[in-house]
């Protein structure tokens, strides 16, 4: 479990953002940059729920040009004082060793926690939220596992990057089923589990759909929130220092 890093200012906002989905040649791009840009000043930190690009693997010598222009971004950004955080999605591999310390504060699979405007939140992407997705989660394990990481590493750059291609068109065609119906009795159960550990908001991703849901007795109360992909939508997810959490508009 990841907390919040130390050094946030607490007068500005924190913004979550889910699946941008940025690939080569995107003219999604430039929006995305100058939204960005737009955060400077009203933003003290930004958290990411993956999926930033269509593939991302923390290997600077296979990073793409899109991928170089948001880095600087960030970078920029932290420079500036806003701390950026990113949490794994199904389609990030590996981010921290290269980015941390550059492009991102921090970098996880495993979700963050953040306390703030007298809330307690929880992100994580969501992908393990359905359990019945077991083809996703059988080629998580394997595409995950440390022994593919090792083999992949040992191949030629080229080579590499013909893999990449692959797991990137292997992920385009994965639980396509799962995701043409909001599965919302199992993101409610997902939810629970962190709604227990004493939080009282659960930020996802993953779904491409915005929710605004609020957990019930007997289960842990608290608020259930999915967040729309951005490359689409344009929305994003802010929490004020009050404590007001609404979905707004990115531009």
């Amino acid at each position: 479990m990841k907390e919040s890093p130390p050094g946030l200012t607490a007068a500005k906002d924190l913004v979550y953002v889910g699946d941008v989905h940025l690939d080569g040649a995107d003219a999604h791009l430039e929006a995305f940059l100058g939204f960005l840009d737009g955060l400077r000043g009203t933003t003290g930190r930004l958290v990411f729920l993956g999926d930033l690009f269509n593939l991302w693997i923390g290997r600077r010598e296979l990073e793409q040009p899109h991928q170089r222009a948001v880095a600087q971004q960030l970078e920029t950004l932290r420079r500036d004082g806003m701390v950026v955080r990113y949490v794994e999605g199904n389609r990030d591999y590996r981010i921290a060793p290269a980015y941390v310390g550059s492009a991102l504060d921090d970098a996880t699979l495993d979700g963050v926690s953040e306390e703030f405007g007298g809330r307690r939140l929880w992100a994580i992407h969501g992908d393990l939220a359905n359990p019945a997705d077991r083809n996703y989660r059988r080629w998580r394990r394997v595409s995950r596992s440390s022994l593919f990481w090792v083999l992949f590493n040992l191949l030629p750059r080229k080579r590499r990057m013909r893999v990449a291609d692959a797991i990137e068109r292997k992920m385009r065609r994965s639980n396509r089923d799962f995701k043409r119906v909001f599965p919302e009795r199992e993101v409610r159960a997902y939810a629970a589990g962190f709604l227990e550990q004493g939080y009282d908001t659960v930020v996802l991703g993953h779904f491409h759909v915005e929710k605004d849901l609020t957990a019930v007795a007997p289960g842990p109360q608290g608020r259930i929130l999915v967040l729309p992909e951005w490359r689409e939508s344009r929305r994003h997810l802010r929490v004020g220092p009050q404590g007001c959490v609404e979905f707004v508009n990115s531009v």
